[in-house]
């Protein structure tokens, strides 16, 4: 398996930390992938023992042959977006489909689309006055944010957060921003888990003339019971 990320890293963190708590099995993440020189989440790899590639090429194309030569290079086939900046080629997600997964910081499909990306995703949340938010785990396809959603695990917005949107707008959505991140490290992980574990099934429907792609979830022996408690080690 590998992530590809651009920024602090935390959820490239939260997949390793459940590895190596056993909570997250039959997995064996050993490639990070990094679009930006300055990119923190180099660092964690680093302290993990786990290899990080920087891969900065600016043209689409030939970054989108580069990436698929080095996953094929180390027989990847599993891969995790986790605050990758960069919107992958059609040739790369054709070669992976259903196979690249990703984390959106609201319910998709509200809040998501070219351009919605981290902080300003909590931001046009807030501009919203809506009362719930959330994350969304999804596999991707070549329209962004639109792939089929796997999971998806919604936050209430306390009006506390509201009030301090009306007096200090970047302050709130910092807020905001941390309490959604908190149960996308929890939510990344068990959608893997899902997908190792052959729980997941894409099925396609036509709907007056347009393909939809839907997710069915096999839940069956107790598996649910058994992720979450397995999942208290993490806390």
């Amino acid at each position: 398996m590998a992530v590809l990320a651009s920024g602090e890293g935390t959820n490239f963190q939260a997949i390793v930390d459940h590895i190596k708590l056993g909570i997250l099995r039959n997995v064996d993440l050993n490639l990070l992938i990094y679009d930006r020189t300055e990119a923190k989440v180099a660092e964690r790899a680093k302290r993990e023992g786990i290899e990080a590639y920087l891969l900065n090429i600016k043209d689409r194309e030939e970054f989108d042959r580069e990436l698929l030569k080095i996953l094929k290079s180390r027989d990847i086939e599993l891969v995790a977006l986790a605050g990758f900046l960069r919107i992958l080629g059609e040739e790369v997600i054709r070669e992976y489909k259903w196979k690249i997964m990703n984390i959106h910081p609201s319910l998709l499909p509200s809040f998501g689309g070219k351009g919605m990306y981290g902080l300003k995703v909590h931001k046009n949340v807030l501009l919203s006055g809506v009362k719930v938010t959330g994350c969304t785990v999804h596999y991707v396809d070549v329209a962004v944010d639109a792939g089929p959603i796997i999971l998806q695990k919604a936050v209430n917005i306390d009006e506390e957060i509201y009030q301090v949107f009306s007096q200090n707008p970047d302050l709130a959505v910092e807020i905001l921003a941390k309490k959604v991140l908190k149960f996308e490290h929890r939510l990344y992980p068990k959608a893997l888990q899902l997908h190792v574990d052959k729980r997941i099934k894409v099925e396609s429907l036509n709907f007056e003339g347009k393909e939809i792609n839907f997710v069915r979830i096999d839940y069956s022996n107790n598996w649910e019971k058994e992720w979450e408690e397995r999942q208290k080690k993490y806390g």
